[in-house]
């Protein structure tokens, strides 16, 4: 697994990083500077810093469970119908309209935050080999899903990373696209992680999500509060978070709201 060292770096000091290979073939990026280690394992490259900075939400620790790992595509979730009884939009439009958002250049560096099995991280990567794609997630069940699904369609322009979103191991301005679909209610530092992309999205740059949103309806005004109280989970109004990205530096648009879903894209400002 090759990093790519021009645009990553130590996600403590935001310093650079050279690769040191072992005797027995493994690969470790080392802090030019602070000289902490990142080894990468079976293709995940460990960034997560320690102590992470953000903690983990209940909603965040069950992207944990090998129960949702596995059926998270499936057709009793993101794959099927029902989802879209909720949202109003299938997970193949999604993608789709995350890809218009996005407008992602051939050549392109990509960034998947919270990348969870990598559907939105193998979309972009297959829509062009020449594109660098990031896939950051800090669950770690959830990469090793991504990993062996990205290696099953033979795409190498993909590096993941066990990482957390309020320390990304990216330089400043290295990223051309952001993406962070079906992640943002689940922060518990919202701010803080917005505040990291417009950090590493260059100026001009686009970023994109899905998210949970309060809606219209009584329903779903039930659904935030059961949800937010159960699983810490935060359902977004929708200046809230047109507030939010603009203070995180992007010019914010909606593109889909519907039940309780909403799609969101923004460019940042120079």
């Amino acid at each position: 697994m090759d990093l790519p060292t021009n645009i990553l770096c130590c996600p403590m000091c935001l310093e650079g990083l050279s690769i040191a290979k072992g005797a027995d073939d493994s690969t470790t990026a080392v802090c030019t500077v602070c000289e902490r280690r990142y080894p990468v394992t079976e293709g995940i490259a460990n960034f997560l810093p320690n102590p992470i900075p953000s903690p983990k939400g209940r909603g965040q620790r069950l992207m944990e469970s090998e129960w949702r790992v596995k059926r998270y595509e499936s057709k009793w979730w993101r794959g099927g119908t029902l989802f879209k009884r909720y949202t109003g939009v299938t997970l193949d439009e999604e993608i789709a309209l995350v890809k218009r958002i996005d407008a992602a250049e051939a050549a392109d560096t990509v960034l998947d935050l919270a990348c969870g099995p990598g559907i939105y991280t193998r979309a972009f990567a297959q829509d062009s080999l020449g594109r660098t794609v990031i896939g950051v997630d800090v669950s770690e069940p959830m990469l090793r899903r991504a990993v062996d699904k990205a290696a099953a369609l033979d795409l190498a322009n993909i590096t993941f990373i066990h990482g957390d979103a309020c320390a990304l191991p990216l330089q400043d301005g290295s990223v051309d696209v952001a993406n962070c679909c079906e992640a943002l209610h689940l922060f518990t530092d919202v701010q803080a992680v917005l505040a990291e992309l417009g950090r590493v999205v260059k100026p001009g740059g686009r970023f994109s999500a899905s998210l949970a949103w309060v809606g219209r309806t009584p329903w779903s005004h039930i659904k935030a509060i059961f949800d937010g109280r159960f699983w810490r989970m935060h359902f977004f109004r929708r200046e809230e978070i047109e507030a939010l990205l603009d203070e995180a530096g992007f010019e914010p648009t909606v593109h889909h709201a519907h039940g309780i879903w909403m799609i969101v894209g923004g460019v940042r400002r120079s």
